[in-house]
């Protein structure tokens, strides 16, 4: 089995954008797992629904923790450079990377609140579909 390819924050737009295709296709992976009452001898809904919930908590945690790695690395090197500021101020190119790293963190900080609302629309609509066939184990805070 390959070791799992380590993620980029280089490129964490596109990486959260190929990682999120299970919750824009939510209604479709939905309607599989909960078929009309005709199909449901050839599908077990509870089974169903079991597994796409745990994909779904599956790629939130993946998706959660590359956002917090990616802004900690990103609020480490702006630190970093505040503290070489005094310094550097009449640099252009220094003050150029500077402004590009906080608007690095206030992009990872966008990343993290359009993650919380994709999860609460997508956990929505999985409870509308799936509360008849899977109740999902309580929440550990």
């Amino acid at each position: 089995m390959d070791a799992p390819t380590p993620l980029s924050c280089q490129d964490i737009t596109d990486t959260l954008k190929a990682m999120r295709t299970i919750d824009d296709k939510i209604i479709y992976e939905l309607n599989l797992a909960t078929p009309t009452p005709s199909f449901r001898s050839a599908v077990d809904p509870r089974t169903h629904c079991a597994e796409l919930y745990r994909q779904l908590n599956q790629t939130y945690s993946e998706r959660g923790s590359l956002i917090k790695q990616c802004e900690d690395e990103a609020r480490g090197r702006l630190k970093a450079m505040q503290g070489q500021m005094a310094n550097k101020r009449d640099d252009p190119m220094f003050m150029k990377k500077l402004r590009s790293e906080q608007s690095k963190v206030r992009e990872l900080q966008n990343e993290a609140t359009i993650e919380e609302i994709i999860r609460e629309r997508s956990l929505k609509v999985f409870e509308e579909k799936c509360r008849h066939f899977y109740k999902p184990p309580p929440k550990s805070e």
